[in-house]
């Protein structure tokens, strides 16, 4: 099972890091064009996508991922029946929503956003996000189900990133719209889900013309569903509420600020994002099995190889958060906010010190906790949002982010070691953070001249101690990895 886990990962770490490092490059790009207060507008309406694909989806993916893999097993007609009830949903809400939007946009400008120009337009083109993100998420569901996540990075990733990189250079070259962006990603996401549907189809079962004859919505999957959907709703609230209330509170310039700082310090989540889409079918069915000391073994070593390869990477990151900052704004400007950026990555840490705590939760019998934990976050960082970013702006948005990061990772870990009696940490890891510690001092306080060269040696001068003093445990979890029953 490690060895599934980590072939699977590395997949997913492959098409994240190609995404990325051309997602990176094209967002510098397209902001120096259109400004930060177009990109924060396109943030604001954003978040409202999100929003609403949270609303729309019932929860449907995280059901798929909990009895799709079961009835694969035992039951293919009861899987094609669940499949055509969740596309079925889909299709019938999707087309609701897009008609709804094109009338209320207009009004959910005025009274909400108090927006200029034509964020309306933008509001409306982006909402069209969230019916496509549904479809995705379905088709998503279905090859991390199967585990076939070489395909699903072949065909989501490899493709269609280069494509929408590709037209955003050619088209930008004539325009400063970000509405023209906007076009793109729709386009893009629209060719994505339909080559994920037409492979699946094609490799895997057919998704065309599903037959509907079993009705296998027992009391168990609408039960779960219920759970999920509201947990999906809480963590959504506890997670995103930040966002929705800096979109309404602050101006678009200082929305597209925010976003920098949260893009380049969620750099360090590749990792662990990849490592949950994996995980979560693996947690389901070890739990389900009561085989809770293969669980336990398999968290703390995903932990450690996590931290092992993410904290050195924000270390590297801090190091050159000046120079990264000012790709983005070369007026320097931009370089006030360069303390929010070191606080951000703190919660990003300890985040990662975590694990897959949240996937747990959810996949583990624990829905209930964890959906009490994300609606406690969601009110109390809410009111705290109100009460203070109008004083206090960016600086309130990213100490409320940090410490209401540590809160729910406490909590998480407190109910995971006290149901389950499983935990991420180890004397590994408490070593890899204690090496840090020093490192991540110098990289903040340093304020040597920068050179290109630093971009070769300094990495590697980082990375290096790191693999010495722990070269033994990376070699014994590789050999694991290959001998795993």
């Amino acid at each position: 099972m490690l060895k599934l886990v980590l072939k699977q990962m590395n997949w997913g770490i492959v098409g994240s890091l190609f995404g990325f490092v051309i997602g990176f490059f094209i967002k510098i790009y397209l902001i120096d064009i259109v400004g930060l207060s177009n990109w924060g507008k396109y943030v604001t309406a954003h978040a409202f996508a999100t929003a609403s694909d949270t609303i729309l989806s019932l929860g449907i993916p995280f059901i798929l991922l909990k009895f799709i893999p079961e009835y694969l097993n035992r039951d293919m007609d009861a899987a094609k029946f669940l499949i055509n009830r969740v596309l079925k949903y889909a299709l019938l809400i999707s087309s609701i929503f897009i008609v709804l939007m094109f009338f209320l946009s207009p009004f959910i400008d005025i009274y909400l956003y108090k927006k200029i120009d034509d964020f309306s337009f933008i509001l409306f083109l982006v909402a069209i996000h969230a019916p496509v993100s549904i479809f995705t998420g379905i088709i998503t569901s279905l090859y991390r189900s199967v585990l076939k996540i070489k395909e699903l990075i072949l065909y989501s990733v490899f493709i269609i990133v280069p494509l929408r990189a590709l037209l955003t250079l050619f088209v930008f070259q004539y325009t400063d719209n970000i509405i023209y962006f906007i076009v793109i990603e729709l386009f893009a996401a629209i060719l994505s889900s339909t080559l994920l549907f037409y492979f699946f189809s094609k490799k895997e079962f057919s998704l065309f013309n599903i037959s509907a004859e079993t009705d296998i919505f027992n009391a168990k999957i609408v039960s779960y569903g219920k759970k999920i959907y509201t947990n999906s709703l809480a963590t959504f609230f506890g997670g995103q509420s930040l966002a929705i209330i800096l979109s309404i509170m602050l101006p678009p310039s200082q929305i597209g600020i925010y976003s920098i700082l949260v893009t380049v310090t969620g750099i360090t989540l590749f990792l662990i994002q990849n490592l949950n889409k994996i995980f979560a079918p693996v947690i389901s069915k070890l739990y389900a099995e009561s085989q809770i000391n293969q669980l336990n073994q398999i968290y703390k070593k995903t932990t450690f190889i996590i931290n092992f390869v993410t904290i050195p990477f924000s270390i590297i990151i801090i190091y050159f958060s000046e120079q990264i900052l000012l790709l983005y704004d070369d007026s320097g400007q931009i370089l006030e906010y360069l303390t929010y950026l070191y606080i951000l990555m703190l919660a990003r840490i300890i985040s990662l010190l975590a694990g897959s705590s949240g996937t747990l939760m959810i996949m583990a019998g624990l829905e209930k906790k964890e959906l009490l934990i994300q609606l406690l976050k969601g009110i109390l960082i809410t009111f705290f949002a109100i009460f203070f970013i109008k004083d206090h702006g960016l600086f309130a948005v990213v100490i409320l982010f940090c410490v209401f990061s540590f809160i729910v990772n406490i909590l998480q870990l407190f109910f995971i070691t006290k149901t389950i009696k499983i935990s991420p940490f180890s004397i590994d890891l408490f070593l890899l953070v204690l090496i840090s510690l020093p490192m991540f001092y110098y990289a903040i306080t340093n304020d040597n001249d920068f050179n290109l060269y630093q971009l070769f040696w300094i990495p590697i001068l980082i990375y290096l101690p790191y693999f010495i003093l722990f070269y033994n445990r990376i070699k014994s979890f590789y050999l694991d990895s290959i001998n795993y029953d």
